[in-house]
Order: C-alpha cells, then sequence, then structure tokens
C-alpha cells in the first residue's frame, strides 16, 4: 500500500552540553526511553540492533494493546539518524536529526518532524505536540547524558549504607548515579536503564551481566 506523502511539520533546534561521542551514544541507546522517559514511553523490546542503529517494539504509557515499532538508523559522518514510527504496516512519523558539534563537550540538535498526509488545519496542533515532547525528552536526555561525562571522567567508586544495604553510588551498568533505594524485597532499580540488582548480592536479577561485590549492612 502506498503511504501519504510526507509534511514537515516543525524543528525542534537546542544547544546542549554534551559532546557528539555522548549524542550519538544517547541515540543508540534504546534501553532508556521506558525508564528515564516514563511519561512518554510505556514499555520496549529489542527486535535487531547493530553499530548504525536499531529496532524495537515499544507501547505508549497505559496503552500496552497499542504496539509501534521504532526504527532509528545513525549516519556518525554527517551526524544523522532517522527514526520511524510504525503500526504495522503504515509510517505514522519520521524524525529526521542532525547533532553538530559547537564545542568539546557541547552540540546542536536540530530535529525535523515529518507526518503522512496531515490535514493542513492540524498541523499546528501537531506540531506544537512534539516541540512540547521533545523539549521533555532532551530535558531528560541532557541530564544523562551530562552524568555519564561526569562518570567517565571520574568514576565514583564510593558507597552508601541504605535499608540495611551497602549500595554503590555508581551503577556498574554505565556508572550513571544509582539513587534508588532497595525495594521491600531488597531490589534496586536503576532509575536509567531499569536494570534490576539484588541489593544482599549485587547480582543483576534482570538478565545483564553486571553487577557488584556487596554485603548486607551489619
Amino acid at each position: 500500500m502506498q503511504q501519504a506523502a510526507l509534511i514537515h511539520i516543525g524543528t525542534y533546534s537546542r544547544d546542549l552540553g554534551a559532546s557528539l561521542d555522548r549524542m550519538f551514544e544517547n541515540a543508540l541507546d534504546w534501553e532508556h526511553l521506558p525508564h528515564l522517559h516514563s511519561s512518554s514511553f510505556g514499555s520496549i523490546r529489542l527486535l535487531q540492533s547493530d553499530a548504525t542503529g536499531w529496532r524495537a517494539e515499544s507501547t505508549l504509557p497505559g496503552r500496552a494493546d497499542q504496539l509501534l515499532t521504532l526504527d532509528l538508523r545513525l549516519n556518525r559522518e554527517t551526524g544523522v539518524w532517522v527514526t520511524q514510527t510504525m503500526q504495522g504496516d503504515t509510517l505514522l512519523g519520521e524524525i529526521r536529526t542532525t547533532a553538530t558539534a559547537t564545542g568539546h563537550r557541547t552540540c546542536h540538535i536540530a530535529a525535523e518532524f515529518h507526518l503522512p498526509g496531515i490535514a493542513p488545519d492540524l498541523i499546528r496542533a501537531a506540531s506544537a505536540y512534539y516541540m512540547s515532547l521533545y523539549a521533555t525528552l532532551y530535558d531528560e536526555d541532557e541530564a544523562m547524558m551530562i552524568a555519564r561525562q561526569a562518570s567517565l571522567d571520574a568514576p565514583d567508586k564510593g558507597w552508601r549504607e541504605t535499608g540495611g544495604y551497602r549500595i554503590p553510588n555508581a551503577c556498574p551498568h554505565l556508572g550513571l548515579p544509582l539513587t534508588a533505594d532497595p525495594d521491600l524485597a531488597g531490589i534496586v532499580t536503576c532509575p536509567w536503564h531499569g536494570f534490576r540488582f539484588d541489593a544482599a548480592t549485587g547480582r543483576c536479577v534482570s538478565g545483564a551481566a553486571c553487577g557488584w561485590g556487596s554485603r548486607a549492612s551489619t
């Protein structure tokens, strides 16, 4: 079935306190979407990934019945990545993002929003929605990218005592701050990527090959 022509409805531009390396790392990081962006994503399941992008099934918050397919392709040489959202065989939208270095630890992004066959009288409302959405997403992403850079520059190897356990300050996954406290079952969930750890042993109980050697506090 032929798709309707894509219509450019607006562009979100922003300067960010993160390098191109952190920006590209963030674009390829599909795992963080339902955890860091919990108001925008309900769940995600990876279908395929490589050095140039990923494809995954996702849902919206509170809409587990509405399955979407996200496909992101990144060209590091041009600094451009294209993200398509599909429902079945239907293209719902395409976002073309360009990142440009503005300094050693800064960059500028411009995200162009393209929708198929949108009526002219709906363009303004759709553009306002995407502008607001991307402002929120990049507020959250910028905080993570800055924290990630800090973890690379000066890894936090400290520990804290909480809930009767000794927990590292940094998540063993990417070194981001592990600020969550153990739940009643003694499980610590990383707020950035949702990795779950047994606070008593440091073992990752959500399937990742990372963890820490810990002990219950006395």
